[in-house]
């Protein structure tokens, strides 16, 4: 009997249509798992189990619904047709033979005595099949690896072929006569067998593919190591930036460190190659520190302009006050209105969230007083 039969086997095979993507390795993973379900298909024995399938199919699809597992095993453990016209064919035989009613006993109610089948043990055609399929998804999960997931993925995948490749035969003997003469008939006979052990070149073939993605997931977590450091270094600086930054105003220098503590992040996170795995990752990191760099920007060049318009408002202060004469008869009213307008024309471009507004602020109230009072 058929360890899969057709009708469970096509309710999962349509579940798993539901749950995989459309992606490349989806593709993979989705052929993978019915491999599986088919090689159960060919092996005869028991029917499997509910927790058999369920290993096969959640491991990659955790979202599988229960209620095609459940229908799969119910549907797995029914007599399918040929099995009744196989149990009938027996029975007919039996009956002819005069022990078909025990027979007959013993196989509609088992006892717990008889001895159960023992579930068919994979060939090695087929631990070879499961270990090539396992190979290919592996490298299409460490080769096409975005993340750090992928990498994890390909991994538990290359573990899992490599418990096929190890039941596979890693050598095989080839026997060849070893022929005498008899010199007196002149005829040839065998007088032995030369024995010789080689290499299994199936196997050895396998073996080396599994090497090389291996060292294809060796060099990739060693790329990994170097852009999970420079993630690192990048939040290092991200994080000092942002806590230098707070409880602004701050001075024109202060946000030129804070400034340099951003483009230090952004750096980091350039050197991250488009091929190398958590790209993806730093693109993001890249996005939201280049907004903050342009704030920090935004924000200095708003301290610098303040700083020149508050003090040049000063300086023009000064120098209206050292204008007027001391006889009051000579005063210019005209000249020192418009002097007083041009303060606070000055004094109006100091920008709120700037070290110098609170100050400017004050002085503009006072000058805007001056200037009512001398309008009068």
């Amino acid at each position: 009997m058929s360890r899969l039969n057709n009708r469970a086997f096509e309710i999962l095979r349509a579940e798993i249509t539901k749950c995989a993507g459309n992606d490349p390795l989806s593709k993979i993973e989705e052929s993978l798992v019915v491999r599986e379900l088919q090689l159960l298909q060919k092996q005869q024995g028991s029917p499997a189990s509910l927790e058999e399938l369920q290993q096969i199919v959640v491991t990659t699809y955790p979202n599988f619904r229960e209620k095609a597992l459940t229908q799969a095993a119910k549907a797995n453990r029914s007599i399918g047709i040929l099995d009744v016209i196989k149990l009938a064919a027996v029975l007919v035989v039996l009956l002819v033979l005069g022990s078909g009613s025990l027979v007959l006993a013993i196989l509609l109610y088992p006892t717990n005595d008889q001895p159960v089948a023992q579930n068919a043990p994979l060939s090695n055609e087929e631990h070879y099949e499961l270990a090539i399929a396992f190979l290919e998804q592996a490298e299409k999960f460490i080769n096409q690896a975005s993340k750090a997931a992928d990498l994890a993925l390909g991994e538990e995948k290359l573990n899992a072929a490599k418990k096929h490749i190890d039941e596979l035969p890693v050598s095989r003997t080839i026997s060849s006569p070893q022929y005498s003469y008899r010199r007196k008939k002149g005829r040839r006979y065998v007088s032995g067998y030369n024995t010789q052990t080689i290499e299994d070149e199936q196997t050895a073939s396998i073996r080396s593919r599994f090497e090389q993605v291996k060292n294809q997931l060796s060099q990739q977590k060693q790329v990994q190591g170097r852009t999970k450091t420079l993630i690192k270094g990048a939040k290092q600086f991200a994080f000092a930036g942002a806590k230098l930054g707070q409880n602004a105003p701050h001075t024109a220098d202060k946000w030129q460190q804070i400034e340099t503590l951003w483009y230090k992040a952004i750096e980091q996170l350039q050197k991250i190659r488009v091929d190398d795995v958590d790209y993806v990752e730093a693109q993001k990191l890249l996005a939201t520190y280049q907004t903050n760099l342009g704030t920090v920007q935004t924000r200095l060049k708003a301290e610098r302009q303040s700083q020149e318009a508050f003090k040049y408002a000063q300086e023009q202060i000064q120098a209206l006050l050292a204008s007027i004469p001391k006889d009051g008869s000579q005063v210019n009213r005209n000249q020192i209105i418009s002097q007083m307008q041009e303060i606070i024309n000055q004094l109006q471009t100091v920008k709120s969230g700037t070290t110098a507004y609170s100050e400017a602020q004050n002085l503009l109230q006072l000058a805007q007083k001056k200037l009512a009072s001398a309008q009068k």
